[in-house]
């Protein structure tokens, strides 16, 4: 468009000086051809931005990530004239991550209309606005433009994968061990609640072997607890000034992690709170499947963004005097921080897991860190791109 304008103001100067020194019809004619064709093609370029039509339309609303999903686009000239250049930039999930629009050079006939599709992988978890992002209107003289842009999108939701494991604990141990782990560090009186035969998977632990003695076959026994014990998964959502498209990845594998954990526990019955801090201390409390969608729903749309890290959470609930809960801790980086907040939090006597994924896997602190809590028995996971799980490392 410079160009364009550089050429004509040339042209512009060229014919007013052949006016002004020689004159007659013909310079006139000219001088007039060049003064006027700017006004007609402004004209024209005006009618035509308010004359732009267009129909978009998605499949659906909600995608769990791994899907597609195909989006449509028709924009049609209802004007007489021919219809002049336009630019579409179209934004998607992916163009999102990678900050570069999508742009598409049409131009469309009298009568007609064109229509635009794409079917899209569903990639990244997260809310995204979906469709035209703007149109860009130019004359046919390149000289002016006109911008389109809107204020109405059509909003994507993409939910993170739930993957389902039957035993999520690692270190060999059973959901049935786990339940009897919280269980017998807790200080409260235990109610007998149930008696069942027993099945694969039960804990020794949980055999009443007098009356097993008595019926002749294996009876567990279920045990209420009457002091609270929980599950707390911690998740540092603290800001990370890589671009979108370097960090998305691992942000996306802790929040998936979590939808897993929750599931597992939730499906078990075993009380769990989400803990972040997020303009303040946030806590999401769930005690069966029941409130599973609501913290799924929350996870899709959690963004990475905090002010505060982890520790400000953490350091917030440790005056709980439970010490029956049991920490999962997700986090991004491993700082000095949060070293010191887990290892509090391990020495008043609560168990700790660790799942951690690092955007800089040579950096020489995260390992140091990683090594000092594996030597208080702090069981730590990394994460890793394209594993379903981790790989996970003994504690010393």
């Amino acid at each position: 468009m410079k160009k364009a304008r550089i050429i004509y103001s040339i042209i512009f100067l060229a014919s007013l000086y052949f006016v002004y020194f020689y004159g007659g019809t013909v310079p006139w004619a000219i001088f007039f051809l060049v003064i006027g064709l700017p006004v007609v093609s402004f004209i024209y370029l005006v009618i035509s931005y308010f004359s732009f039509k267009y129909y978009e339309s998605c499949t659906d609303k909600t995608y769990i990530k791994g899907e597609n999903f195909h989006y449509r686009c028709i924009f049609a000239n209802s004007i007489i004239l021919p219809f002049i250049y336009v630019r579409i930039h179209i934004q998607t999930p992916e163009t999102v991550v990678s900050g570069k629009p999508d742009i598409k050079n049409e131009s469309i006939v009298t009568g007609r209309s064109k229509t635009l599709e794409y079917d899209i992988k569903c990639r990244y978890r997260g809310r995204y606005n979906v469709g035209i992002l703007k149109v860009e209107f130019r004359d046919f003289l390149n000289l002016f433009e006109l911008r389109l842009k809107k204020s109405n999108f059509i909003s994507v939701v993409i939910y993170p994968r739930i993957k389902i494991s039957e035993e999520f604990v690692r270190e060999g141990m059973t959901m049935s061990d786990f339940r009897v782990a919280l269980f017998n560090k807790s200080k409260g009186d235990e109610a007998l609640s149930n008696l069942r035969e027993y099945a694969y998977g039960d804990s020794s632990r949980l055999i009443h072997w007098k009356l097993s003695a008595r019926m002749q076959k294996l009876i567990v026994t279920d045990k209420e607890s009457t002091f609270d014990s929980r599950v707390i998964l911690a998740l540092d959502l603290h800001r990370n000034d890589m671009p979108i498209r370097n960090r998305i990845v691992y942000e996306d594998m802790l929040v998936e992690e979590i939808v897993a954990t929750a599931h597992y526990f939730l499906s078990n019955n075993i009380p769990v709170d989400l803990v972040y801090y997020k303009k303040g201390l946030n806590v999401w409390h769930g005690i069966s499947m029941g409130d599973f969608d609501e913290l799924y729903n929350l996870l899709a749309e959690i963004t990475f963004n905090a002010e505060e890290g982890l520790d400000a959470a953490l350091y917030s609930i440790l005056g709980d005097e439970n010490k029956n809960n049991t920490f999962f801790i997700y986090c991004t980086r491993l700082s000095q921080e949060l070293y010191s907040c887990m290892t509090q939090i391990h020495h008043s006597e609560k168990r700790v897991f660790v799942r951690y994924c690092t955007l800089d896997t040579d950096d020489d602190e995260v390992y140091n860190y990683k090594r000092l809590l594996m030597k208080q028995g702090i069981t730590i996971e990394q994460l890793k791109e394209g594993n379903d799980g981790g790989e996970n490392e003994e504690t010393e």
